[in-house]
């Protein structure tokens, strides 16, 4: 993901900024890169993985050379989506309990909307994403968060739960599964040493 840094420049970002409301502002970059984001989202919504420069720049009301600003090629806006939509998740279950984090991480899986657009536009997407490689920054961050997880519940396992994890990408499960799933699995994670 190249990007380039955006320079705090107190005559635009803040003199000349709106005074509507006294609240903190977001960086002019962080409002572009999070309006880009949104972009790439709903082109990917309407277009799977398959989306133009042009069709981001378009869906996130932003210039193109604004989109090039931030990114050099569409692979980087869907590689920092995809962290972005990661992100969200590991937010959203961190705190649970050890099986509630589980059950709703697989839930979001299988109903997440991205993944849905991509399979029905290119499935060779899906089965990209669901191979496991740690060394990719998406997996790095999902077995980063199972392993801070599963210390706080005192276990370990690791690849068995992202092993089951990815399972979900390519077929997704509905709650009662789910649920029924996690039990089995959480009854054969082994304890921290």
């Amino acid at each position: 993901m190249s990007s380039v840094p955006h320079r705090f420049d107190p005559l635009t970002d803040v003199l000349l900024a709106s005074t509507a409301d006294a609240g903190p502002r977001p960086r002019p970059a962080r409002r572009s890169r999070a309006a880009i984001l949104d972009g790439a989202r709903a082109a990917v919504l309407a277009g799977g993985s398959k989306v133009t420069m042009s069709q981001i720049a378009a869906r996130a009301g932003v210039a193109k050379a604004t989109l090039y600003n931030h990114y050099r090629a569409r692979e980087d806006v869907l590689a920092d989506l995809l962290l972005a939509e990661i992100d969200a998740v590991v937010l959203e279950v961190s705190h649970l309990p050890l099986a509630s984090a589980l059950a709703r991480a697989a839930q979001q899986v299988s109903d997440h909307p991205l993944l849905e657009a991509f399979g029905e536009h290119d499935s060779s997407v899906l089965s990209a994403l669901s191979v496991i490689d740690v060394r990719q920054p998406g997996w790095t961050r999902v077995a980063q968060a199972v392993d801070r997880l599963l210390a706080r519940h005192g276990r370990r396992g690791t690849a068995t739960v992202l092993r089951w994890l990815s399972s979900f990408v390519l077929a997704p499960a509905d709650g009662a599964d789910i649920r029924a799933d996690v039990e089995v699995l959480v009854a054969g994670l082994p304890p921290a040493r």
